[in-house]
């Protein structure tokens, strides 16, 4: 019988032991340590937690500010990207227009008669001074590019001869 005493001590004593390590190991492990702090460290932790509420409060409204600024920026973007738009539009048009006037205003010109004559003609008369008019002449000019070609006849009656000349006006 010794030997089967000793068995179930054993058997309880591990019974024992096992149901310890099932209910009072995890309520041990699991409790958290308790630290104590002090009166002067819980106003340090207060004035720190301060601080840090006021430097919140100023960077969320410098988030606020830079939000706003950057709505009015963008909004100053599409506005002058209309703008831009716009103008391109305008210049667009008027380079149309100034187009349209030009051709216009060639077709004008072309239709107009030119402001320099094709043919000049001139009529002269020769003075003498002791006679007066001693002679005329007649001549026709007519216009090659910019300058003018032209033939002349003339006669002088005191002297009863005729002369012709070849003109070149430029």
């Amino acid at each position: 019988m010794k030997k089967s005493k000793l068995g179930y001590l054993i058997i309880a004593f591990l019974l024992v032991w096992a149901l310890a390590q099932f209910f009072l190991l995890p309520a041990i492990c699991s409790a958290e340590p308790v630290y104590m702090i002090t009166e002067t460290e819980l106003v340090t932790l207060e004035q720190n937690s301060n601080r840090q509420l006021e430097i919140s409060s100023q960077l969320a409204q410098e988030l606020q500010t830079a939000k706003k600024q950057l709505k009015a920026s963008e909004k100053e973007s599409t506005e002058a990207k209309l703008q831009k738009e716009q103008l391109q539009k305008q210049l667009i048009e008027l380079e149309a227009s100034s187009k349209n006037q030009e051709t216009f205003q060639k077709e004008i010109l072309k239709s107009l008669p030119p402001s320099v004559p094709v043919v000049l003609r001139e009529i002269g008369a020769k003075i003498d001074v002791d006679h007066y008019v001693s002679g005329i002449s007649y001549g026709v000019s007519r216009r090659i590019g910019s300058k003018y070609i032209g033939l002349r006849g003339e006669y002088d009656w005191g002297e009863k001869k005729a002369g012709v000349w070849l003109t070149y006006t430029y």
